[in-house]
């Protein structure tokens, strides 16, 4: 141990002792002056203390060691500190209290005290005056206690001069808004300076926390930034609901004064919070909905012991499926990959993670017969989640026989292995874009889901779709596009000024996908309650604001026309079809009867096969739409005639403002 350490221990005890003392003093004077003695029994008295005091003292630092005080750090004394001196005091009061009773009952004289002429009784015993020993403790609790939080104050205000730092304005008053405000306050080392504070709940205004002052609602906001110069925001409402938050989020971006939330009570407890940690407000606070959480309870927790396979297991969605599957014990866990890097990376990390659980790596491609039946043959899964497919509109849309032959035969060679070689269930991952669909990629998506659920019930196999929206921060999805932009400093490009997607979350579509499979009974279509749906523009303007910049000023905003394919709205459903509700509320089952069967998917697989043989992209398109009567495609589509403006769009970003969550 350093011996800066000691010298520091023993100037803090020479302290204590010297405020002990005069704690002692004071009590033993004031006790012994409402004495009824007469007045030669003072000097009694004082001989008595000065015996006494040598005692006390020795007494209160052992314990104020015993009771750890000593290896407590002053600057930052506080409550625990208080209550631990106080916890200190009270068995050595009650030791004095218990002397005092001794020579009082006992008419016990003190060694070294002067003899007197009167005769000694009760009523003349030297003893320690009941009034001084409670005084003596509420003064020593005082005096040793006070002298720890003036230095705390001292430290933290008087020697560093005036505080410096940029204005802070926190807006919230909860348990967690207390303690980053006293961190901030307290703190030497802060960079910030909380100047206001507002109560969303109006409860509190007027009051104080910390010496900060609570100045208004919401709608004080404007007014307390131009009063106390605010130069930024902290949001400390963390269990605020979704229309809580946009409001206050909409009233923040009025000012156009930065802006951060402040991370979750786990994170505060944890001791992560520091100002440098308080991160922006993300994209998923602000879906206009809360988070749907779904769980597998034990009854449903049909993974245990599986094995299970996954096929584009090295894409976002496949990726994250892995690593929930893992969770549940499977017996075995099987990748599906044709990217080597992909495969690699995820079998890396659930080995690293999961280290008893047997995973499997398989590089293939689903539209190879001889990669499928060679995975299905070795591993014989029991349940197949299909996530592997093509994604990006506007690519798809200048190749639509690439989007038939994964999207559509892949498809079909998965499911028709999972029937040869016996799975009990098969997750087909479709999306909102198959409901009505504008672009190549969703028709494929729709005949997929159409070819699978004609499917259901060969062999035993239970065949189950899960449709949803646009997954955020998903490779190649809009907000990674955006986010990328706005880190270099380029300008952002939007297709339309009024283009909307549904949004939702990498965990949400997940754990939807694995509690389809718990719900599913075959040949059913889920959805999940995804709120409404979010207008891009106001994604991207909301995630330059999060930047620290202006949208239109720091970063320009390019609106670059509607690209071949894209529609400005998705659907979930189509007219004819409607939902019931399932077991859990936030996820429903849509009613379609869609379903002509499977010797009709085969002749409808065979059109598909023969005009995608031909190359003829015309061809292909028009059988697309024989099959797909919902198919609404561009003009130009159909004559199979793609523009230069559409060309260039497509190659721009590579993917769509709102793109869909299932990537290869």
């Amino acid at each position: 141990m350093p011996v800066s350490r000691y010298v520091r221990r023993i100037a803090l005890a020479l302290i204590d002792a010297a405020a002990v003392c005069c704690a002692f003093g004071f009590a033993y004077a004031l006790g012994v002056a409402f004495e009824s003695h007469p007045p030669e029994f003072r000097a009694a008295y004082l001989q008595q203390y000065l015996r006494l005091v040598v005692f006390l003292v020795a007494l209160r630092v052992g314990f104020f060691a015993l009771f750890g005080l000593y290896r407590r750090i002053v600057r930052y004394t506080g409550v625990h500190e208080m209550l631990t001196i106080a916890g200190a005091i009270f068995p050595v009061t009650l030791l004095l209290a218990a002397f005092s009773f001794v020579i009082w009952y006992f008419e016990l004289s003190v060694p070294g005290l002067p003899t007197y002429p009167q005769p000694t009784t009760r009523d003349y015993t030297v003893y320690v005056p009941p009034r001084a020993i409670i005084l003596e403790a509420m003064l020593t609790f005082l005096f040793v206690g006070g002298l720890r939080l003036s230095w705390r104050l001292l430290v933290t205000t008087g020697l560093r001069g005036p505080r410096t730092g940029r204005n802070l304005l926190i807006i919230g008053v909860e348990t967690t808004t207390d303690r980053v405000c006293r961190e901030l306050v307290y703190d030497p080392e802060s960079d910030y300076r909380p100047v206001a504070i507002i109560d969303p709940g109006r409860t509190h205004v007027g009051g104080r926390l910390h010496g900060v002052p609570i100045v208004g609602g919401i709608e004080s906001l404007e007014d307390a930034i131009t009063r106390y110069g605010v130069e930024e925001i902290l949001i400390a409402v963390h269990e605020a609901s979704p229309d809580l938050l946009r409001r206050i989020v909409a009233e923040c971006e009025k000012t156009r004064v930065a802006f951060k939330q402040l991370p979750s009570l786990a994170d505060l407890m944890a001791g992560k919070v520091t100002v440098s940690q308080l991160r922006p407000v993300e994209i998923e606070d602000l879906l206009g909905r809360p988070a749907v959480e779904l769980s597998l309870n034990n009854e449903q927790n049909y993974l245990r012991g599986e094995c299970v396979l996954v096929t584009g297991a090295g894409g976002s969605i496949g990726s994250e499926l892995c690593r929930q599957l893992a969770r549940f014990n499977p017996a075995m866990l099987v990748l599906l990959e044709r990217d080597d890097s992909n495969l690699f990376y995820v079998e890396n990390e659930l080995r690293t993670a999961y280290p008893k659980l047997d995973t499997v790596p398989f590089l293939g491609d689903i539209t190879r017969e001889a990669d499928v039946n060679r995975v299905f043959q070795e591993t014989r899964p029991n349940i197949v989640f299909h996530a592997a497919a093509y994604k990006h509109v506007p690519i798809l849309e200048f190749h639509p026989a690439e989007a038939i032959r994964v999207n559509v035969q892949g498809s079909h060679l998965v499911a028709a292995a999972a029937v040869k070689y016996g799975a009990e269930s098969f997750v087909y991952i479709s999306t909102d874009k198959a409901v009505n669909p504008g672009s190549v990629m969703g028709a494929s998506k729709r005949i997929g889901e159409t070819v699978t659920m004609a499917m259901n019930g060969m062999g035993g196999v239970r065949f189950l779709a899960v449709r949803f929206g646009n997954v955020l921060d998903s490779r190649g999805s809009v907000s990674t596009i955006f986010r990328d932009a706005i880190v270099r400093r380029q300008p952002v490009t939007i297709t339309h000024p009024d283009m909307r997607r549904y949004m939702m979350l990498t965990s949400e579509a997940v754990l939807l996908v694995m509690q389809a499979v718990a719900l599913g009974k075959g040949g059913e279509v889920f959805i999940l309650d995804m709120g409404n749906p979010v207008r891009i523009k106001d994604l991207a303007e909301t995630m330059i604001r999060h930047a620290g910049l202006r949208p239109g000023i720091d970063i320009p905003i390019i609106f670059t026309g509607r690209r071949p394919g894209e529609k400005l709205f998705e659907e979930l459903l189509t007219a004819e079809e409607g939902t019931t509700v399932t077991v859990n509320r936030r996820i429903y089952r849509a009613c379609t009867s869609e379903n002509h069967g499977y010797p009709k998917a085969l002749q409808d697989l065979g059109r598909l096969d023969e005009v995608v043989r031909s190359g003829d992209t015309r061809r292909i398109r028009a059988e697309i739409l024989r099959q797909v009567s919902s198919y609404k495609p561009d003009k130009w589509s159909l004559e199979g005639r793609p523009t230069a403006s559409g060309r260039a769009a497509g190659a721009e970003q590579g993917t769509e403002c709102g793109v869909m969550s299932a990537e290869r």
